[in-house]
Formats: C-alpha cells, structure tokens, sequence
C-alpha cells in the first residue's frame, strides 16, 4: 500500500514520521474506529466498497496499527486502536492531537464486536448505543466469601451498599451520544443485508426454553439491527450474576435511561479521548456513532452449564459479528458522505451529550454526584 503522496509524504530525520502545515490537513468526512485487526479485515478487504489506498503513519499509535488508511475519493479513513481501554485511549488521543488531520467536521463511527445479553439481542445483531458505561471501576469481592444475600461482588467505591452510587466518580462511567444522529444511523443501517451462521443459528437454540422464558423472545432471533447501550470494562466477563450486576450498575448510573444490550471494552476510552479533544474544539463530539456486534453470549443458557477450561468463546457468532459490522457500517457510511451537504453541517442534538460531569457545560438529564 502506498504511502500519502506530496507535502504529507515527507519523512522526519529519524521516525519516517510526516509533517504537514495547516493547509495540508486531511479533514476525513468519516473515521472509522476498530479495536482489533479482525474488526477492521471487512473494512479493509479487496471486496470492500471502500479503497483505502493510502497509509498514513501516525505517532502514537498502538504496535502494529501505527498507520491511519485513508480512501481518498471518498475522504473516508480507518484506525484500529489495539484492545484494552489504555490502547484506545492512547491511541484516540494520538490521533486527535496529530497535526495532520482536521477532524472538526469529520463523523466517527465506533466499530467493534462484543458480548451480548440474550435478554434483549442475539449473536450476529449490530446496536447502535445512546450510552456507554463504564462497570469495571468499581471493588471487586471475591465471589466465593461474599454474604449469600448479595448477588453480585462488586460494588460502587465508596458505596454504602448495592444500588448505591459510589463516593465519587472518575469521569468516565457514562457517556451520552447524540440521539439524532443515532436514529439516522440506524435508518441508514437497516437497509443492510445482514449475514448469519449455522454454527450461530445452534448456538441460540441452547437458549430456546429458558426458565420463565427470560431468553425466549430475543436470544433466538436472527441479527437485526437494534437500538441499545453498552458497557466498557478491562475484563472479559461470563456469567449470569456478573452481568445481572451490570446491568443494574448500567440502570443506576443513568436513571434507568440506558438498557445494557451489549459488552465490550474500550468504548468509553474512546469517549474520554475524544470529548477531551473536544474541549480543546478538535473534534465534535455530537458526531459519533457507536456500533457493537454480537459475537457472543455474555452467560450461558444455564446456570447448569457449568463452565470448562478452555473456555470457547465463539460458537458461530464472531465471523457474522464481524462481516454485520461491516455491511450495516457501510450504508451508514453511504448514508453520510451521499447527503453531506447536509451532514457537514451536523446533526443537532437535542439529548444531553457528554460526560457524567457536565464537561460541556450542560447538566446530564440522568443522576450524578
């Protein structure tokens, strides 16, 4: 793959890093932000509708993902942060600090894989999220000495007890996105085509006949594109109390606005980086679209399913996770650089945006402290 050509293309001494005046800027109409290189395999694919035929190297970047590509006709480019909230974090700040990109008007469209809770979604189903929150910043206790009146282990710092909210908070347990240019997204995506498995068709069936039916209507239905918030954490997790747990935590956190539909990790760095870079006016953090897909179940069909080791984690649902991504991404990718007459112009919010503190100056419509 080639290299950016002409000002930009122009190596420091010793990095092969590139400098860029202001007037050389790349001002990408979208970015796209994957975690890990399967997510971005679709996207960067012979077959893809996308031709991300530059390579743009980028300091501060995370090992082996430490160019930007970039599809100039379309003035679309990619980004894969490395997993783990430090990567993202490290890597989006990066980006938006780079003097060579002008990403004031450019949309972001957050593009990963993640556990799903079959209470409300199936494996291979893309959510788009209104919230992200952040579960993992809490004491953990171990399982097995827990009181057998608690159902979980972990616990808000600070907390005086379960459904408390913690002492303080550190900023980055939710994140609010912009609810119109969600709705839009989600316009745009329904019109894919989306793909399936039969590996992932047999795997839903396992939750088919769950006890009072808490499975029944949506863990066995084919992928779809849904609406449904997310939570971040460092750690993989498995297990009905854990996201029972979390799913509470999600609920408190925001008044009961956002439902946990999906898991995934590094959302909410992602976030933090870029409302950051927002308040400096890098970025606007009104235009950004945060997509997760189904790859697995985030507890198994019983609590008699007692957990072995190694412990498999895709039974069908990564590849059509991956590839959903990708064709329902692509028509929101359409959808925007096709009206950007309009898009450019942004998409007014009119939900609450920002952090858990108000960083915009606005108050959040949902409880804090």
């Amino acid at each position: 793959m080639d290299t950016l050509e002409g000002p930009l293309s122009q190596p420091q001494e010793k990095h092969g890093y590139v400098r860029a005046d202001a007037g050389d800027r790349i001002a990408p109409k979208i970015f796209i932000v994957t975690m890990f290189s399967q997510e971005a395999t679709n996207w960067l694919s012979d077959e893809s509708a996308l031709k991300f035929d530059r390579a743009i190297r980028v300091p501060g970047l995370s090992h082996g993902h430490e160019d930007v590509r970039y599809d100039v006709e379309k003035g679309v480019c990619l980004m894969t942060t490395g997993m783990a909230l430090v990567n993202a974090a490290l890597s989006v700040s990066a980006l938006t600090a780079s003097p060579l990109f002008d990403l004031t008007k450019t949309y972001f469209i957050l593009s990963g894989i993640a556990g799903v809770n079959p209470k409300v979604a199936t494996i291979g189903s893309v959510a788009l999220a209104k919230f992200a929150v952040q579960v993992d910043i809490q004491l953990e206790f171990d399982g097995r000495e827990i009181p057998e009146s608690w159902t979980t282990g972990y616990l808000p710092i600070g907390a005086p007890s379960h459904g408390s909210f913690p002492s303080h908070f550190t900023g980055s347990e939710v994140f609010e996105l912009n609810d119109n240019l969600r709705k839009l997204a989600v316009s745009f995506a329904r019109v894919a085509d989306l793909v399936d498995s039969e590996a992932a068709v047999t795997n839903r069936a396992l939750y088919a006949g769950s006890v009072d039916g808490v499975f029944d209507a949506a863990a066995s239905q084919k992928p779809s594109i849904i609406e449904g918030d997310v939570t971040a954490s460092n750690m993989f997790f498995h297990g009905r109390h854990l996201a029972d747990g979390f799913e509470d935590l999600v609920k408190l956190y925001t008044s009961g606005q956002a439902k946990y539909y999906m898991t995934a990790m590094e959302d909410t760095a992602i976030l933090a980086a870029l409302l950051r870079a927002a308040l400096q006016e890098r970025v606007d953090f009104s235009r950004i679209i945060l997509m997760r897909a189904g790859s697995n179940f985030d507890r198994s069909p019983s609590l008699d399913n007692i957990i072995s080791l190694p412990f498999v984690i895709d039974h069908g649902g990564f590849q059509p996770a991956c590839r959903n991504l990708y064709l329902s991404g692509m028509k929101v990718v359409e959808g925007i650089v096709g009206n950007w007459a309009t898009f450019e112009k942004g998409i007014k919010a009119d939900n609450y945006i920002g952090d858990i503190f108000g960083s915009f100056g606005k108050t959040p419509d949902f409880k804090h402290i």
